[in-house]
């Protein structure tokens, strides 16, 4: 039975790669997280405002 190979790039190669995109999705990933984290803690006091605001605009 034979076998054929996938790719022609060494292992060496394909592993620096590989750990390289790996870096990269891992540094966008926590940027992302740290988006949503920040975007969540926004949510409450964006209601109290839309909830509120006309209200403490007419005290002053």
């Amino acid at each position: 039975m034979a076998t054929a190979t996938l790719s022609t790039r060494s292992h060496s190669v394909a592993r620096a790669g590989g750990a390289a995109s790996a870096a990269v999705l891992s540094v966008l990933g926590t940027i992302v997280a740290i988006g949503i984290a920040a975007i969540g803690l926004l949510v409450v006091p964006v209601a109290l405002l839309v909830t509120f605001g006309a209200s403490l605009v007419a005290l002053f």
